[in-house]
């Protein structure tokens, strides 16, 4: 029992210390652009880096904290601008392709395949950024 507990313990704290990379181009050792951890996104590599965004599921906020500015409201399908489930769309995600505006038709910007972001449409295009584990979609089209 006391080998159960403790071993739970361990591993609550690599999970909460779990960090994410976002690397410049393509590959696994590339330089970390970017940091993020669960909540917020951060510049460069570590979790003790300038936050630049705070993320909550929904809103999209600039620098640390629950309650500064709102750059982006995120419904699972658009990214729109400032706070607001009726503002301007800038982006539209299909789940493969990022798009400009509002629109399953519109321009494809980049494409993303859960690891690699590419831009414009198409598996072979040039890998602009290399995600090391799991990110919210919404963070990968806003640093665009």
């Amino acid at each position: 029992m006391k080998l159960v507990l403790t071993l739970t313990f361990l591993l609550s704290i690599l999970i909460i210390d779990a960090q994410a990379y976002i690397r410049e181009g393509k590959g696994d050792y590339n330089r970390v652009v970017y940091t993020w951890d669960g909540k917020y996104l951060r510049q460069g590599k570590g979790s003790y880096n300038t936050v630049l965004f705070t993320f909550d599921g929904k809103y999209l906020r600039q620098g640390k904290g629950d309650y500064n500015t709102v750059l982006a409201t995120w419904d699972n399908k658009y990214l729109r601008q400032g706070k607001g489930d009726y503002n301007t769309v800038l982006y539209t995600w299909d789940g493969e392709y990022i798009r400009q505006g509002k629109g399953d038709y519109n321009t494809v910007l980049y494409t993303w395949d859960g690891k690699y972001i590419r831009q414009g449409k198409g598996k072979y295009n040039t890998v602009l950024y290399t995600a090391t584990d799991v990110i919210p979609i919404a963070i990968l089209i806003f640093i665009q």
